[in-house]
């Protein structure tokens, strides 16, 4: 949930080298399990207990050195010493991130404001001593973004410190929790310049807006903060309701590139498919949109995406990208995966994620249902709602099932999800987005098979969630077997065998039963990489780029030949750095553009000039046939796909 990084690793990483680039349609790359046992807290009219709330000041008005200060009251502390704990690691990031990296100068004072001692236990944890005489603990937060310490916090789980410009705020790189006491409320108190304006889903007291540099944000306990980001910026923003969910969605452009407004239409669009189609479930009554734009010339990031939250998400994008890309990548790709996750994890969730441990976390074995189930109905919710065609979905799950044989496909999914914090078993969690969607394609199709189309994974989802709730979490060892409960057998050998079993799906057998099927065709690719997303090039030993042997009729035309390195795309040299900005800015190419490569062959520079055409590919793919509607094949494909 998040796509949650997606990358990353757990959220994907949007290389051309990873296996995990996909066409223009960018997702998590992480994409971001949510922790939502909030909802099952005591209602914020506790915060109002004054000797047990703990308040915390940001000051986003002095920024030193590119850091800014917070301090923390606690309250009294009856305990002889007490621990303040900075977030090892976020849900939905399945990465230990240690943000305790990036605090300094960590301080604890009694009430005359003499100096406690404070003794760090390790890199996200204090403890402070002879703290029933602790008044406050102060400390200053450096920014992930521009950081050249080490790290692993993916950007759209990170944090940006720009004075008087941009703060996004991740809140877990500010504020910890004590330990034993994430149950306690919390106050924040924000003070900010007058001209940027907060985006969040926590509750805000300063309602007026007469005085626009002061907030007053509320928290039930530990985890609704660190479930809610905010972001400050200049006002770029829009908000609509659709279908009974206020939206607001405002967005930082740095060189002023991008509006809000500009993407509105796009927005209602997505917003308006996905919520029909999630009809009947109980989703949520505002959600906020965060997106920061980067500047390509100043971060040379290569994997970008969102971070899932209960009722809000944050997106990092490259401000290059043209305003289509956007709409087909960020809108129609991560932002409406991130949506989904209203589903799962927020529906539907074990004990696991109920009670999330920030610094020694018990990972749940169901990877398959938060982050496949939920990548699956971001893109069958576009074919359901007419958005996309047939065979516009069939080739995205052509294009997955490519992707997914680079990983280990013999690998148990629920074994893999448990583990998922082991590097033997992190090199494979981008397969969530891949594999663990074409699980729930799978069980789609069964489910839809085995109830003559009445019955399929919607339904499935939208009873449990019926049975579960926000408030009530499932245990990680019998949900499945409480699904097969509630569906049919066959569910049961599917779950044993591909699941929690290492045997690997014949995807044709389940294709056949609804119609499609495998033939060599001629389709459309780009000049970098094919209709399923695989590359025309590759890297060298020196760590160069190179053309392979496959290649499509725009580069033969252009004059490229197998093993040309390449330098220069349009006079713009190219690295493994900026490869990824580049070749998205040839996916802008129209029919007719004048074209340039620079490439080395045989140790000479040569320059290859050429007009675009939209590439050709031969290639296996997958055909949606033509049939006649009371064919059962037909029947079971309608049911599946537009039920």
């Amino acid at each position: 949930m998040l796509k949650h990084e997606t990358n990353y690793t757990n959220m994907r990483l949007l290389s051309i080298f990873n296996p995990n680039f996909r066409i223009y349609i960018m997702r998590k790359l992480l994409l971001a399990i949510v922790s939502i046992a909030f909802l099952a807290s005591c209602s914020t009219s506790n915060i109002a207990v004054k000797k047990n709330l703990i308040e915390v000041g940001i000051d986003l008005n002095t920024v030193v050195d590119d850091k800014v200060k917070v301090e923390v009251n606690p309250q009294k502390i009856k305990e002889e010493s007490v621990v303040y704990q900075i977030p090892a690691i976020v849900p939905g990031t399945y990465v230990i991130s240690d943000y305790g990296k990036f605090i300094s100068d960590f301080k604890a004072y009694d009430y005359k404001g003499n100096e406690l001692e404070v003794k760090k236990l390790d890199t996200n944890s204090w403890q402070v001593n002879n703290a029933k005489k602790l008044d406050k603990i102060s400390y200053w937060v450096d920014d992930t973004f521009d950081t050249k310490e080490k790290h692993k916090i993916y950007v759209m789980a990170g944090t940006n410190i720009e004075e008087g410009k941009n703060f996004f705020l991740n809140l877990p790189g500010f504020i910890g929790y004590f330990k034993g006491k994430k149950e306690l409320p919390y106050q924040i108190n924000v003070s900010h310049p007058a001209h940027l304006y907060e985006t969040s889903s926590l509750i805000n007291k300063n309602t007026t807006k007469t005085d626009n540099t002061k907030d007053v944000f509320v928290a039930s306990r530990y985890d609704e903060i660190s479930d809610n980001p905010i972001m400050y910026a200049p006002l770029n923003n829009v908000s609509f309701t659709m279908n009974g969910i206020e939206v607001n969605f405002a967005v930082y452009s740095p060189n002023g590139v991008h509006s809000a407004k500009d993407m509105e239409a796009d927005l209602k669009k997505m917003v308006k498919a996905q919520t029909n189609f999630l009809e009947g479930f109980a989703t949520t009554d505002e959600y906020n949109i965060l997106l920061y734009l980067f500047d390509p010339k100043v971060y040379k990031w290569n994997s970008f995406g969102a971070l899932e939250h209960l009722s809000s998400t944050t997106v990092v994008y490259p401000e290059s990208y043209s305003k289509k890309q956007l709409a087909n990548g960020m809108i129609n790709g991560t932002v409406s995966h991130e949506f989904f996750h209203i589903v799962t994890p927020l529906s539907v969730h074990s004990e696991e994620i109920h009670s999330f441990d920030f610094n020694k976390p018990n990972m749940s074995k169901h990877l398959w249902m938060y982050e496949g189930i939920t990548e699956y109905f971001a893109n069958l919710f576009q074919v359901n709602q007419g958005l996309i065609s047939e065979q516009e979905f069939i080739d995205e799950m052509k294009s997955k099932i490519t992707t997914s044989m680079r990983f280990d496909d013999a690998m148990s999914f629920t074994e893999m999800s448990k583990n998922i914090l082991d590097p033997k078993y992190a090199k494979n969690y981008s397969n969530v987005y891949m594999k663990g969607a074409l699980i729930g394609m799978c069980l789609d199709i069964i489910l839809r098979e085995e109830s003559n189309g009445t019955y399929g994974v919607r339904n499935l989802m939208l009873d449990l969630s019926k049975k579960y709730g926000a408030k009530k979490a499932f245990k990680d060892d019998e949900i499945i077997d409480e699904i097969v409960k509630m569906t049919y057998p066959a569910v049961g050998e599917f779950f044993k065998n591909h699941v929690q079993g290492n045997t690997p799906i014949n995807y044709n057998d389940f294709f056949a039963k609804t119609g499609i099927v495998s033939k060599v065709a001629e389709v459309n690719s780009r000049y970098f990489i094919d209709a399923s997303n695989q590359p025309f090039i590759s890297v060298n030993q020196k760590r160069e780029i190179y053309f392979t042997k496959r290649t499509n009729t725009g580069l033969v035309a252009l004059g490229v030949k197998e093993g040309d390195v390449l330098k220069k795309v349009n006079g713009e040299e190219i690295t493994l750095q900026n490869a990824n900005n580049i070749i998205v800015k040839t996916f802008g190419w129209k029919p007719g553009d004048k074209i340039t490569m620079d490439v080395v062959r045989d140790g000479k520079n040569i320059l290859l000039n050429g007009t675009a055409i939209v590439p050709k590919t031969k290639q296996k793919t997958l055909v949606v046939e033509d049939l006649p509607a009371d064919n059962p094949k037909a029947k079971l494909r309608n049911a599946w796909l537009k039920g």
